[in-house]
């Protein structure tokens, strides 16, 4: 049975072991919280399945080396741990992948592969960054040279729009994360220049068309990862990330963050506090639009949650398994750094298809 080793198995390294295992895969769960093992063993109950270890992270390195060569390595870790399990695999030679994020590290991750690598390597690879970027790329290779315009939409919201106002939104991953994409610079592409624009800037109404609703998007920092440059360099004009929100949330936290001048610690608790997850669940919005003279590329899909996992953990751990098993298999062992142009798209359908979602609009 092929094996995987999974870092950090919180929300989304759970799900991830969870679709590896649905994917055939030996799953080999490592986290420094007892917790986890319990959740582990929830979702892999057998222990031909997979086994837990844990483990403290001075000691990831350690234990990594006792599996001899697992077919990928997936990372769930926080950001500022990532970096260094990045670079002993590709020290090992063993194929790492990362739902990443964080721009700097990201970097840093792939610099070193370029460099060093004799395995392949993937960072960014959770929702979005990630699905939606392959998605883009699907529409790309659909209308080729003639793209003009790209246009990349993600959110993760609560199933009811009346869910906790005055801000209609339900934190339902990383708090730290969620205002780190609010506060910071994002890259964008404007008339075939990279510009820097401010987060929760780009505000426009977004009609969605399978949910007959009107959201809003704005722009936010990660989702495009490199995307963007990848674009410039194809001689596309336009590319952007953006997120979806139930209509009234941008100007609201604007507002608390810029005007008020809240600190990060006092933004933390009003999304604790009075974003709480929902009962009745959640839901993942995803949107692309690829414009080339008078061809088009528009997908809309939405994730819902179900019992076992919520909408998040589903489009965001379910893509990179997906990728991770195309990478277990070898496809992309000649190359050193994998992005996403590089996806089969039809593989990747089919493992999304397989772990129990449709990618059908």
């Amino acid at each position: 049975m092929k094996q995987v080793v999974v870092f950090g198995v919180g929300r989304m390294g759970t799900a991830i072991s969870y679709a590896m295992n649905k994917l055939g895969y030996y799953v080999v769960g490592v986290d420094n919280n007892q917790d986890a093992a319990d959740n582990f063993r929830k979702y892999i109950p057998k222990s031909e399945e997979g086994i837990f270890y844990l483990c403290d992270e001075r000691d990831y390195d350690e234990l990594l080396v006792k599996f001899h060569q697992p077919e990928v390595v997936i990372s769930s870790l926080p950001y500022h741990q990532t970096q260094s399990l990045a670079e002993f695999c590709i020290d090992a030679g063993i194929r790492y992948c990362d739902l990443g994020g964080r721009v700097d590290v990201s970097e840093n991750v792939n610099n070193y592969a370029t460099d060093n690598a004799t395995k392949p390597v993937m960072t960014d690879l959770g929702l979005a960054p990630g699905w939606v970027n392959i998605l883009a790329e699907q529409g790309y290779s659909q209308i080729n040279d003639q793209v003009d315009k790209i246009e990349m939409m993600v959110g993760g919201l609560p199933c009811s729009f009346d869910a906790c106002p005055p801000l209609n939104y339900a934190c339902t991953w990383s708090i730290d994360g969620l205002i780190n994409e609010y506060k910071d610079d994002c890259e964008v592409l404007i008339d075939g220049e990279i510009k820097t624009e401010q987060g929760m800037e780009g505000l426009e109404d977004v009609e969605f068309e399978i949910l007959d609703k009107t959201l809003e998007a704005f722009y936010t920092s990660g989702g495009a990862s490199h995307s963007i440059r990848t674009m410039k360099d194809r001689g596309v004009k336009d590319c952007s990330y953006k997120t979806l929100r139930y209509k009234g949330h941008c100007d609201a936290v604007r507002f608390l963050i810029r005007h008020a001048k809240l600190s990060d610690e006092e933004m933390e608790k009003i999304f604790k506090n009075g974003c709480p997850p929902q009962p009745w669940g959640d839901v993942v919005m995803i949107k692309v639009k690829v414009l080339g003279g008078n061809l088009s590329f528009d997908k809309e899909l939405i994730v819902p949650y179900k019992e076992e996992f919520s909408a998040m953990q589903r489009a965001t751990a379910f893509p990179i398994s997906s990728v991770a098993s195309i990478m277990a298999e070898g496809h992309f062992d000649d190359l050193k750094t994998v992005a996403y142009k590089d996806i089969p798209f039809e593989k990747f359908n089919e493992n999304l298809d397989a772990i129990g979602i449709s990618t059908l609009s």
